[in-house]
C-alpha cells in the first residue's frame, strides 16, 4: 500500500495515474485498476467498477454488497493488479468492497490518494508522501520548461 496525500489541486490524481500508464507501459502487472471513491462513497459503485476492469460480471442485479465483495476478492486474491483508489475522504473498508489486504493481495500494490494523511494511515497504509505545494524557485523552472522559449522576465 502507498499513499499520497496533500491539499486539493495538487496533482495527487495525475501523477498516480502517470504511475499507472508507466507501469502498465512496463507490464509490471497483470491487470489496473482506476477507481475514484469520492466525498460519498457509494461501495456498489466501486465495487462495480473494478469488476469491470478486471472482466468479472455480477450475474444477479440483486446481489447484495457482500456478495458481490466475495466474487471481487475471488477475482483479486494471489492476483498481480495495480488498484489505484483516488480520492478517498474517510477510511474505506476494504474488505467490505471485496479488495484483498495483508498476505492475501499476492503481488498486488495499492496506491491511493486522499487529502488526509489519517485516512491512510487509518487502511493500514505506511508508505506515505505527502505532496506540497511548488515553491517560487520550482515554480518558475516548471513555467520555463512548459513555456519554451516564449517566456519572458
Amino acid at each position: 500500500m502507498i499513499g499520497v496525500y496533500g491539499m486539493g489541486g495538487l496533482g495527487k490524481t495525475t501523477l498516480v495515474q502517470e504511475v499507472g500508464k508507466k507501469a502498465e507501459k512496463d507490464k509490471l502487472f497483470d491487470d489496473f485498476v482506476f477507481v475514484e471513491v469520492t466525498e460519498t462513497p457509494d461501495i456498489k459503485n466501486i465495487q462495480t467498477i473494478i469488476a469491470k476492469k478486471l472482466g468479472l460480471k455480477f450475474e444477479d442485479e440483486k446481489e447484495d454488497e457482500s456478495e458481490r465483495a466475495n466474487k471481487l476478492y475471488s477475482r483479486m486474491k494471489d492476483k498481480n493488479i495495480l488498484l489505484i483508489i483516488d480520492n478517498i475522504w474517510e477510511e474505506l473498508d476494504l474488505k467490505t468492497v471485496g479488495i484483498p489486504s495483508g498476505a492475501d493481495r499476492g503481488r498486488s500494490k495499492m496506491l491511493m490518494t486522499t487529502r488526509k494523511e489519517d485516512v491512510l494511515e487509518k487502511m493500514g497504509s505506511t508508505n506515505n508522501f505527502r505532496m506540497n505545494v511548488l515553491n517560487e524557485v520550482e515554480a518558475w523552472r516548471l513555467f520555463k520548461i512548459m513555456a519554451g522559449n516564449c517566456y519572458s522576465s
